[in-house]
Parts: C-alpha cells; sequence; structure tokens
C-alpha cells in the first residue's frame, strides 16, 4: 500500500522511484485530469480515493491530513464513498471518478466492481421470472385456464369449480445469467482481495460454489448480454448487464483498466459541502424562496429572473438561525501569518446570504443569529480560530463571520451512519 497526499508537491523522480510510473502512465493520470503538471515543474494528484496503476494500490488521502493513522482515514473514506455515491445526485465530474455504467468508454474496472458488489448485497442475484400456473394456489385465480382445464361440479344448472388454477411467478434459478452473475462476483471477490481492497472497501466477500461452471469466450459472453439488453426494460437489470459485460470484456481491461483503474473523486470539496449539509441538517430547500432572484428588465418592460445567492447551509435550530460554508480550505489563522484562507468574494457572499434572510429573521424573531465558515481539521474537537468581517457591510449590522475547524472524520461517521447533530450544541 502506498500513501499520497492529495494537492501535495511531487517531482517526476518520486513519481518514478515511489510510485512506479513511467511515462507513458504520467501521461494517461494527466489526460484523465488526476495529476497536473505545475507550473515550477511539479506534480501533483487532484483526487481522493483509491487508484490501482499496474496492480499497483495507491491511496490518495485528502489535502488536511497530515499525522493521524492512514490506514484508518483511508478506510473511512473509501466507506464514504459507498454511502455518498448511493445515496446523491451526483454531477458530471463524479460520475466520472466512481463510474458511470451507460458510458462503456468511461469504464473503469474498479468502479465497476464496487457497483456490482454493492448490487448484490442490495437485490441478490440476476434472476429471470417465468409465468406458471398453480393448482388451488393462493394468488389470482386464471379462470380462462381454470374453464379449460377443470371439470366443474353442476349445481342447480350453474358450474362450481372444487379446484382452480392461480397466476403464479416463479424464480428461473438455472437461469445463464444468474449463473454468469456468480461467477463474475466471485472474480470480483478474488480481485479485491488480491489488491488488499476488501477491508478498505468495507465489504463482505462473495463466494458462491460454481465448480462445474465452465464460462464461454468472451465474445460469446458478450453476445448473450447484449441480446437479453434487448429485451430487458428494468433499469437496474440493464446496468448490472452493462457491468458484467465490461467486466468480461479482456480486452478493454487488459489495454486499459488493468493499467489505470481509480474509485474516487477529483471534487472532494464537493463531498464536503454535502455530508456537512446533511449531517448540519441543511434546510435551505425549504427556505430558498425567501432569497430574491436578479430582475433584468428589457427596454419594453419584459422582466426575466436570472439565478440568484446559494448558501451551502441554512440550519434552524430553536431561536438559533445558523449560515454557514462549508470551506475545503486549508486555512492557517494566527498572530504571525494568514495563508489558504476564502477570498473576499466568499466573504461578501456569506454576509449577503444573511441580508437576504433578515426579514425571515426579524419575523421569526430568532434570539441569535450566527455566521459560520467550517473548515475540515484532524482535530478531535471544534475549534473557533477566529472572524473575518468587511467593515462597511458590518456596518449594516450584519455578523461578523466565525471560523471554525471541525472534525471531518466526525462528519463523515454521522453521514455514513445517517445521524445529524445538534448545531447550536456543536459550536456553542
Amino acid at each position: 500500500m502506498i500513501y499520497i497526499t492529495e494537492l501535495k508537491e511531487y517531482n517526476e523522480q518520486i513519481l518514478v522511484d515511489k510510485l512506479c510510473l513511467d511515462s507513458n502512465m504520467i501521461q494517461k493520470l494527466l489526460d484523465k485530469k488526476i495529476l497536473y503538471l505545475l507550473k515550477n515543474g511539479l506534480y501533483h494528484f487532484k483526487f481522493v480515493g483509491v487508484l490501482i496503476i499496474k496492480e499497483k494500490v495507491i491511496f490518495s488521502l485528502p489535502k488536511y491530513h497530515k499525522n493521524k493513522d492512514k490506514k484508518a482515514l483511508a478506510k473511512q473514506i473509501l466507506v464514504l464513498f459507498k454511502e455518498y455515491s448511493g445515496r446523491e445526485n451526483l454531477n458530471s465530474e463524479e460520475i466520472d471518478s466512481f463510474g458511470d455504467l451507460a458510458l462503456i468508454n468511461n469504464y473503469n474496472m474498479l468502479s465497476t466492481i464496487v457497483f456490482m458488489i454493492n448490487d448484490y448485497f442490495e437485490n441478490g442475484l440476476y434472476s429471470n421470472e417465468k409465468s406458471i400456473y398453480k393448482l388451488n394456489g393462493e394468488e389470482e385465480i386464471n379462470w380462462s385456464r381454470t374453464i379449460d382445464y377443470i371439470n366443474p361440479i353442476i349445481i342447480e344448472n350453474n358450474p362450481v369449480y372444487l379446484e382452480f388454477y392461480t397466476n403464479a411467478i416463479k424464480n428461473d434459478d438455472t437461469n445463464y445469467f444468474r449463473r454468469l452473475h456468480m461467477y463474475i462476483l466471485n472474480e470480483c471477490t478474488k480481485k479485491l482481495d488480491e489488491l488488499g481492497l476488501l477491508e478498505f472497501l468495507g465489504l463482505e466477500p462473495i463466494r458462491f460454489d460454481i465448480s462445474n461452471y465452465t464460462p464461454e469466450t468472451p465474445q460469446s459472453i458478450i453476445y448473450r448480454i447484449n441480446k437479453e439488453l434487448n429485451i430487458q426494460y428494468i433499469n437496474r437489470k440493464q446496468l448490472l448487464l452493462k457491468a458484467m459485460a465490461s467486466f468480461i470484456s479482456k480486452e478493454k481491461m487488459i489495454l486499459d483498466n488493468l493499467q489505470i483503474s481509480f474509485y474516487g473523486t477529483r471534487s472532494f470539496h464537493v463531498v464536503w459541502e454535502k455530508t456537512c449539509g446533511y449531517v448540519l441538517n441543511n434546510k435551505y430547500e425549504t427556505l430558498k424562496h425567501l432569497i430574491d432572484c436578479p430582475k433584468w428588465t428589457s427596454l419594453n418592460g419584459k422582466v426575466h429572473k436570472a439565478a440568484t445567492l446559494v448558501p451551502d447551509i441554512i440550519s434552524v435550530s430553536n431561536d438559533y438561525f445558523v449560515i454557514l460554508d462549508a470551506k475545503y480550505y486549508l486555512i492557517n489563522l494566527n498572530d504571525e501569518i494568514l495563508y489558504g484562507n476564502p477570498g473576499v468574494e466568499d466573504v461578501t457572499k456569506q454576509y449577503m446570504y444573511q441580508l437576504a434572510f433578515n426579514n425571515y429573521i426579524k419575523m421569526k424573531k430568532f434570539k441569535q443569529v450566527k455566521n459560520l465558515f467550517v473548515f475540515p481539521s484532524e482535530e478531535n474537537h471544534v475549534k473557533e480560530i477566529g472572524i473575518v468581517t468587511l467593515e462597511f457591510l458590518e456596518k449594516l449590522g450584519l455578523e461578523d463571520i466565525i471560523l471554525y475547524l471541525i472534525p471531518a472524520s466526525m462528519i463523515f461517521d454521522y453521514y455514513i451512519h445517517n445521524k445529524k447533530i445538534d448545531i447550536i450544541e456543536l459550536f456553542k
């Protein structure tokens, strides 16, 4: 296992000696926008997650990581991604890096394996259902078949059926794709086992006894899968069939994905924002109608509304109204230095958020309003580090913006376990 840190600068010699990258691999990582060449001739990784490069496992840890247990952090991040990719509406970059199974050209081995294992634990094995008939079953009576095949008793010139057929559904346990699914899941477990990733991904091993199963050639399997796709209209089954086809395609795996595969994100700032929003009980969606939109008016009086301010998190707790912006910055603020801080436009917008809600705040008579920037840290507790102000906006009676470091591991743990935090207790 090799550990690197997001946005940390590395020279080419380290890439070659420590990560065993050749010029071809470096170029592929640059093309995938995982690795960037800086103006000073050094490189950095804009990626958090796990990379498989020529069977070598490389963890790229978040930029706030300093001294804590690397293995524990890597495990938590990957379990977080498992939850996050299943619960959130992913943006285009996230879809690419977590794997979009609808885009075969975007396929990468690791994200496909994770998808198939997670899908199995959620939905079970691939199955095709058959319509059958049961004699005297509990389902809906099939009168047409009953009349054709059952002799009734005639009572007062009326037929009485003492037995009847009912409609039923039976899973086809001998289905070709079900057995193929078992084989592929075994191979997925074997692959993750070889890479030592089962534990890190928080996945249970899957092993079926299919010793008498011999897979066909990749070409034959993919031909069968394509035929099944033409008649299969259930979205989940379509995704699973595409994932199986991609996994079986040895040519694609050898030429691309066994050399470079990845599971993670180039946009960890989005993960930080969304996880903070969930854990800190974001109420923006229910309050966003209170924010005025810019109105653009033509000379003829035609009014057009445009996009407006979108605060990260609005949290309401008892008599408190709290406006937060989850900033994925490495801020350092003390008596001697300031660096890694948000820009003036971020400060200005944070004041504007409070101004936008001022009428609502007055109407509801909140006892206290808080305006916060929250930054991730490896600390074990929430830590206030200072404030930021703009004098001409402060004169409008707006709150100073308080700066907090907040334990990222705590936020992620709460998110993974679907728990929320009382925001006032957290920042009091």
